[in-house]
């Protein structure tokens, strides 16, 4: 059997060129044809840091890890998540992954859709699911994930200025629920300090914009 480190890395792999290709309208997928791959990125940002909440919250770190990785794996599809937790158990079912926790990964990505929750929401459970909802989101969190936004095709076509804009409008109407939404008390105090940082850099851009102006709108 496929060892299972080695598949679901190859799943989130396969999933996030195919992604990058419609995203870009490309219809190669040799070197260098997709100038950036979003989902790629994302992902592995959030194995990074499900793994490091794993570590310091003793949790079960194959299911973290499995979950992570293959989180997105049908982002694509409608119902994502319900769609992910199933491609999951399917892949993770033909490798040499503990049988017994295949079913915790399906629910830690079934469970992991949202930017936010409701403010009087219980943590999630299990201690996995909350894990991957805290890292996925964590993700959309800092200055790297500025640049991340920064880059994203649906930014074509618009000035920095309102690049800008619309980036610290999302921060305060929605990233700033996102950062009170975590499970867990390390992303939690992981978050503060991203969504600090993330409005510092906003605000630092902000400032340089008005000493300089905005001269090209006015010819």
């Amino acid at each position: 059997m496929m060892p299972w480190r080695e598949a679901v890395r190859r799943a989130a792999r396969e999933a996030a060129a195919a992604e990058a290709r419609r995203l870009w309208r490309l219809e190669t997928d040799g070197p260098g044809a997709v100038p950036f791959e979003h989902r790629w990125e994302h992902v592995c940002t959030v194995v990074a840091l499900a793994l490091h909440l794993a570590q310091v919250l003793a949790a079960d770190r194959e299911v973290v890890e499995a979950a992570a990785w293959l989180h997105d794996v049908r982002k694509l599809e409608p119902d994502h998540a319900q769609a992910g937790a199933q491609a999951a158990a399917t892949i993770l079912r033909g490798t040499d992954f503990p049988a017994g926790k295949v079913a915790r990964v399906a629910t830690a990505i079934r469970l992991h859709e949202g930017l936010y929750r409701p403010d009087d929401a219980p943590p999630l459970e299990p201690l996995e699911a909350a894990i991957l909802w805290d890292a996925d989101k964590l993700s959309k969190l800092g200055v790297q994930a500025l640049a991340y936004a920064l880059s994203a095709p649906y930014a074509w076509g618009q000035g920095l200025s309102e690049r800008r804009g619309h980036l610290a409008a999302f921060a305060r109407q929605v990233l700033s629920r996102t950062v009170q939404s975590m499970n867990t008390s390390p992303a939690q105090e992981l978050a503060s300090r991203r969504y600090r940082a993330m409005m510092a850099a906003l605000a630092a851009w902000e400032a340089e914009e008005r000493i300089e102006g905005t001269p090209c709108d006015t010819i």
